[in-house]
């Protein structure tokens, strides 16, 4: 109780902070996921807040999460949050640095991460990004994982691609791919679909953590929609479908599907014209 109303506590002070003072981001979405699965599982539930500033050279956020794994055996909770930043070096390079922790045993209790990302080209429309991270799960297990390729970018459409080789203590190594394409005009609609196949990833990279353990075959697909209702805000809704396999034996785990709605609102002066 004390944990939710931490975080309750936390969401109101940031709606209630005077917005002259900042710049940036509101971000207030919740999700719902059902699933065909024996034993059964679910729903989850996810509702995640986050505060995205603007500044100079830096982009940070404060993210809290609330996650409910409702299961029939083992019913799960967990409250955490994440702090990142985006920091400018130069017109051609840039970093990623976050940073999380959490309590119960619905997310990682610990996990952090580095990227730079350098842009070529002379239009600067292409970035290869090299990073990497590590995941400390509530039962012990650690993940290391590599995050490496490209986004192209052209007009209002960007393309990325990214291999994600990771090594789990006890386990293993695998990988994973990730193909994300957006297309859409910031103030208007932006349209993101995501695709992800292999080994499933470390917590937090696409979608929920997996009751069943770590490096099971997945196939996951997402699909959302933000659009702006006025230059201050609007709303995003989404669709994801994941589908889980046994690694060993290739036995269906689990089909797991998704619906994601939330709420977005400028905060300060807004971006200058």
């Amino acid at each position: 109780m004390n944990g939710r109303l931490v975080f309750v506590a936390a969401l109101a002070t940031l709606f209630c902070m005077p917005p002259a003072a900042r710049g940036g981001e509101l971000d207030l979405t919740g999700s719902l996921s059902s699933f065909t699965s024996s034993p059964p599982l679910g729903p989850w539930g996810n509702v995640t807040l986050t505060d995205r500033e603007t500044l100079t050279n830096d982009t940070p956020a404060l993210i809290l999460i609330d996650q409910t794994d409702g299961a029939a055996v083992n019913p799960t909770h967990s409250l955490g949050f994440v702090v990142d930043d985006y920091h400018t070096w130069s017109p051609r390079f840039f970093t990623y640095a976050a940073f999380g922790m959490a309590s119960g045993s619905a997310l990682a209790t610990r996990n952090g991460y580095l990227e730079g990302d350098m842009k070529f080209g002379p239009a600067l429309a292409t970035v290869i990004g090299l990073g990497a991270g590590t995941v400390v799960n509530p039962d012990g297990t650690v993940q290391n994982y590599l995050n490496v390729g490209p986004t192209w970018y052209h007009n209002n459409f960007n393309a990325t691609l990214r291999w994600l080789p990771s090594f789990t203590s006890g386990r293993a190594g695998a990988s994973t791919g990730i193909l994300t394409l957006a297309d859409g005009a910031a103030g208007v609609t932006v349209s993101t679909l995501t695709l992800l196949g292999g080994s499933n990833p470390p917590y937090g990279l696409v979608s929920p953590s997996s009751p069943f353990g770590i490096g099971e075959r997945v196939l996951f697909a997402g699909f959302d929609v933000k659009h702006w209702i006025n230059p201050r805000g609007g709303y995003h809704v989404g669709i994801e479908f994941e589908h889980l396999n046994d690694s060993t034996t290739g036995n269906l785990l689990y089909v797991r599907r998704a619906v994601n709605v939330g709420i977005f609102q400028e905060i300060g002066p807004g971006p200058a014209p």
